[in-house]
């Protein structure tokens, strides 16, 4: 009787499995845990109407993950380490643009944190399609392990994934709660704008918030309310909101930024000071709110992203008459109207007819500097009629902060007219060149020699990039080849990548720089020969012109009482 062999037959492919079975149940594995915890952006409405209970709390979402940590950690031979901390105060969970979840985002990308925890899903967020996306996809991708206490869900346990349904539908239950908040949110906020309460950020200046029963309502700030009162006099006496703005920086009286910052009216002694300008002035002379009036509403965000603000048509404002007590009574605030209204006839009146008069090229935009701050010194031109009707236009220029009472950097008014500095620079030039008018020759050679140098050093330094390239390139292979022969780990050579990719970029600009400089120079062997005729006809005083004060002056500094300096470019050119 034959008899029958009890050999079994494995294929490879069941030894490979079996071994890969025996590693897991030998080996022991180890994650790198962030815990992110989220608190929503209007708590006290949530609590209010969609009372969440004490558990949602900042730190109390940590302890639930670390307390979660804690008991795996004693009941599993898998060991979780928790190396961050992650908190979002006053988010949404709309969205996933938040600061400290970018962070979170940010150290998966480095290889630093390989598991995420939550309490549970609401806090990871309520948008189902954002968040689903995460949890299902970018997380598996990056080998990231996903746990959501209070849920029960966890994707690094086997068998979790049953739970997958259950978790897709409390993450649509989530993202209806979420759409359901912000319709009742928009709807009591409305309410609350109706009943006279100011629902907007800080108080605006000359006015602190309090709360009255469960409104917020404004009261005049007695450190600041009669600076707002000062202001609206100064105007109407003045008619000049640059005027008041002095008045104030002259006596040092803190701007709306900083005395919310600080809790000082008055700038204190030997402290920097940063002052008023035009546009702060505007902004209180023309709010509402000093005349006891409340107008709210004026714009929307998105629910999409926090920073996009919508402006809602006028007739869905909310205006409410006699909100709080105000800052200037009615005779006063009827006053500004009318200054307002004179200005802006005023400004209507002085438009000048142009045409004949058109805005020449500013030869002197490139090296015109201030010499007390060096600051850029800024055109001003404009159409003079003179008795005959005949109409010219005049250039002048100017330093934008001599002068002015919101800084010291340049204390005193700096100007010059073009026709006063022309005749400046006429005169020097004849002094400065008397000598070499006559050597035009030498100027072109050196303009040849030095062209071909520059030209020369801007060539070696495109090499030399490229050969950084290169060298990149190159490198780039050898780590991504260590890095899949396991000699290098993912967290390296992530941030080896990060490295590189903001060197090149850095090469890339660089590169840019030479390559537009190289043209800059080819146009400039042009513009030199025609310098060279520039300055021989100054001979006759005929004109300055733009590419004479680029390729002759490096700078120009003009000091008040229309004193000048010039550098002059050429000082090593001629012997």
């Amino acid at each position: 009787m034959a008899r029958t062999s009890k050999r079994i037959h494995v294929s490879q492919n069941d030894i490979a499995i079996q071994g890969d079975r025996q590693v897991k149940q030998q080996g022991v594995k180890s994650y790198k845990a962030g815990i992110y915890a989220r608190l929503s952006s209007d708590q006290t409405l949530k609590k209010r109407e969609f009372p969440e209970g004490p558990n949602n709390s900042l730190e109390t979402q940590i302890e639930i993950a670390e307390k979660y940590v804690e008991d795996w950690n004693r009941q599993h031979k898998d060991r979780i380490e928790v190396v961050g901390r992650y908190r979002d105060l006053g988010k949404t969970g709309t969205n996933f643009d938040r600061d400290a979840f970018q962070r979170l985002m940010q150290d998966i990308r480095l290889g630093d944190i390989n598991c995420v925890i939550v309490k549970d899903l609401s806090r990871f967020g309520r948008n189902y399609l954002e968040a689903g996306n995460y949890i299902e996809k970018i997380f598996p991708f990056l080998g990231v392990r996903f746990i959501a206490v209070a849920d029960g869900f966890d994707t690094g346990v086997e068998g979790s994934h049953t739970g997958q349904i259950a978790s897709e539908i409390k993450n649509l239950v989530n993202d209806m709660y979420a759409k359901d908040f912000s319709a009742k949110a928009k709807l009591s906020l409305k309410q609350r704008r109706e009943e006279g309460s100011y629902v907007g950020g800080p108080p605006p200046y000359g006015y602190e918030a309090y709360m009255e029963g469960r409104l917020r309502k404004l009261r005049p700030d007695r450190n600041t309310a009669e600076i707002v009162r000062m202001i609206y006099r100064k105007f109407v006496e003045t008619e000049n909101c640059k005027a008041v703005a002095d008045y104030l920086n002259t006596r040092r009286i803190q701007p709306p930024a900083i005395y919310k910052k600080s809790g000082e009216a008055y700038c204190p002694p030997g402290a920097p000071y940063h002052g008023w300008n035009r546009g702060s002035i505007q902004r209180i002379i023309t709010n509402d709110i000093y005349s006891g009036k409340l107008v709210q509403g004026k714009s929307a965000i998105t629910a999409k992203k926090e920073q996009n603000r919508v402006w809602k048509p006028e007739k869905e404002w909310v205006r409410i008459e006699d909100a709080h007590e105000p800052l200037i009574d009615a005779s006063l605030h009827e006053q500004v109207v009318q200054v307002q209204e004179k200005i802006k006839e005023r400004t209507l009146s002085h438009n000048h007819h142009t045409e004949d008069c058109p805005i020449e090229e500013n030869i002197f935009d490139k090296v015109l500097y201030c010499g007390v701050c060096g600051k850029k010194m800024t055109r001003h031109s404009y159409v003079k009629e003179g008795m005959d009707g005949r109409k010219r236009r005049m250039d002048g220029y100017f330093c934008s902060v001599g002068g002015s009472s919101k800084t010291d950097r340049c204390p005193n008014a700096n100007r010059i007219s073009k026709i006063a500095l022309e005749n400046v620079l006429f005169s020097l030039f004849e002094t400065e060149f008397s000598t070499h008018l006559k050597k035009q020759k030498d100027y072109v050679e050196w303009g040849h020699v030095f062209i071909q140098q520059k030209t020369r050093e801007l060539y070696l330094k495109l090499r030399q990039i490229e050969k950084q390239n290169q060298a990149l390139s190159e490198e780039e292979g050898r780590k991504y080849m260590e890095y899949r022969s396991e000699k290098m780990t993912q967290e390296e050579y992530v941030k080896y990548r990060l490295w590189k990719d903001e060197r090149l970029e850095e090469l890339a600009k660089q590169k840019a720089q030479y390559e537009k400089r190289t043209k800059n120079l080819e146009r400039q062997g042009e513009n030199y020969l025609k310098a060279i005729r520039s300055l021989v006809r100054l001979k006759n005083k005929e004109t300055l012109t733009k590419d004479l004060m680029e390729t002759f002056i490096d700078k120009i500094y003009i000091y008040p009482g229309k004193r000048v300096e010039v550098i002059f470019t050429y000082s090593e050119r001629v012997d």
